[in-house]
C-alpha cells in the first residue's frame, strides 16, 4: 500500500489539494496533528510532508513537539524518505540541516510568482513548469540554504525559496496545498483579515482577493504539476 506521512501544525492547513491529489492516486495519506499526537517512523512511509503554521523554528520551550518534528526530519533525510516541506515544513527542513531561520525584514502574504534557478530549471521537482511557479505566501520567517544543499528557486522579495537537501528532501518558503475553501478561510477569517492589514495595510489584504479570479486557477494547475513530480520522485506515481 502506498503510504504518505503529512504532519500539520494548524487546523486551517492541513495537506488540502495535495490530499485530493493523493486520493485521485489512491495513495492513502496519514495526518498526524502533532499538537496532539507523537510524530510517528518517517522510515515506515514511502514519502513524507509537513505542512505551514504560525509556529517560529527554535522556539522549542513554546512549541516542545517541534522537536519530535525535527527528529522525524533528520530521520527522513538520513534513510533518504522523500521529504516536501511547505513554508514552516521547509524552514523545519532548513534548521534541521544547520541553517538559520530568521525573522524577514517585511511579511509576505497574498500571490506571488517564484523563478527557478539553473539547478531548479533541471531539477524533477519542477519539470512540466514554465521556469517558474505561481504560489501563495504567508510568512514573517526566512531560511537560509544549508550546507551542502541546492538553491532551486528564488524571487525578489525572499532570495530563497526552494531548496533540495540530499537526493530528494526539499523545503519550500510557499503554500502549494490551498483548496478554494481554505483560501476562503484565509482570506475572510476576521482573525486572519486583521493579521493581513496588521503587516501589510488594508490595500494587501484587498489585493490579495482580487488577485485570486485570475491567479488561483494558474496556481492551482502548477500544483497539481510539482506535487505529481514529487509523487514520482518518491516513487508513487509512474
Amino acid at each position: 500500500m502506498k503510504r504518505v506521512l503529512a504532519l500539520q501544525f494548524v487546523w486551517d492547513d492541513p495537506p488540502g489539494y495535495l490530499g485530493e491529489i493523493m486520493a485521485e492516486h489512491q495513495i492513502v495519506c496519514d495526518v498526524i496533528n502533532v499538537e496532539k499526537e507523537a510524530v510517528p517512523d518517517p522510515v515506515d512511509y514511502d514519502a513524507f510532508i509537513a505542512m505551514g503554521g504560525p509556529q517560529h523554528v527554535g522556539h522549542n520551550d513554546t512549541y516542545p513537539y517541534l522537536v519530535g518534528v525535527t527528529r522525524a526530519i533528520h530521520r527522513a533525510v538520513e534513510h533518504e524518505v522523500p521529504y516536501l516541506g511547505l513554508c514552516l515544513g521547509g524552514q523545519l527542513l532548513a534548521s534541521a540541516m544547520g541553517a538559520q531561520v530568521k525573522k524577514h525584514s517585511s511579511a509576505s502574504i497574498g500571490f506571488y510568482e517564484v523563478q527557478f534557478t539553473r539547478a531548479g530549471e533541471k531539477d524533477p521537482l519542477f519539470k512540466g513548469l514554465p521556469g517558474y511557479q505561481q504560489v501563495i505566501h504567508w510568512h514573517e520567517d526566512t531560511f537560509d540554504i544549508p550546507d551542502g544543499a541546492v538553491q532551486l528557486a528564488t524571487n525578489p522579495r525572499t532570495a530563497n525559496q526552494t531548496f533540495r537537501y540530499g537526493r530528494h528532501a526539499y523545503g519550500t518558503q510557499f503554500h502549494i496545498e490551498l483548496t478554494p475553501a481554505m483560501l476562503d478561510v484565509w482570506l475572510y477569517y476576521p482573525q486572519y483579515r486583521q493579521e493581513i492589514v496588521r503587516a501589510l495595510g488594508e490595500e494587501a489584504a484587498d489585493k490579495f482577493i482580487s488577485d485570486r479570479a485570475r491567479l488561483y486557477p494558474l496556481y492551482r494547475e502548477h500544483t497539481r504539476i510539482m506535487f505529481e513530480n514529487f509523487l514520482r520522485i518518491a516513487g508513487l506515481l509512474d
